[in-house]
């Protein structure tokens, strides 16, 4: 799928056999529409929460996300302040940062009940890019997710 993509998809299930993540989440992946419009609303969702994110500001124009288990593929861009999501993209275009994760992995980080420190140690979220980059999507995920976990309470 993408350099990096391997590594994070063997994390992916390793954290599902060690129920860190949903393990039905990952295996219904094979369960064609009704999951990928799930998969859609949440990626949706994971927009609208970067934009009210205090760290949206400092992203970097634009970013891809990659399903490393589906490889579905998901480009968040800002401007005017406001952030677009363009689901099933053709992958990163060249320099853009990118996010490589699985689709239980966004919904635990969404819901709050797993940290994007934890997420990253565990090697279930690869970000790549300049380090500026790097840290402000790492920034504006632990925002999102913190947000999230609020609400969800």
């Amino acid at each position: 799928m993408y350099p990096g993509s391997f590594p994070v998809a063997v994390a992916v299930h390793r954290a599902a056999e060690n129920g860190v993540i949903d393990a039905a989440a990952l295996e219904a992946m094979s369960n064609g529409t009704a999951h990928y419009d799930d998969a859609v609303r949440r990626l949706q969702e994971f927009g609208r929460a970067l934009a009210v994110s205090p760290a949206a500001t400092e992203l970097p124009a634009s970013f891809s996300l990659g399903y490393v288990d589906s490889q579905l593929w998901t480009r968040y861009s800002q401007f005017d302040g406001k952030i677009q999501v363009d689901i099933h993209t053709d992958g990163p275009a060249e320099g853009e940062a990118v996010v490589l994760t699985g689709e239980p992995v966004l919904t635990e980080l969404l819901t709050g009940n797993l940290s994007v420190d934890r997420a990253m140690t565990d090697g279930v979220i690869l970000i790549e890019g300049n380090e500026t980059e790097k840290t402000t999507i790492r920034n504006a995920l632990i925002a999102t997710s913190f947000a999230n976990k609020i609400t969800h309470r």
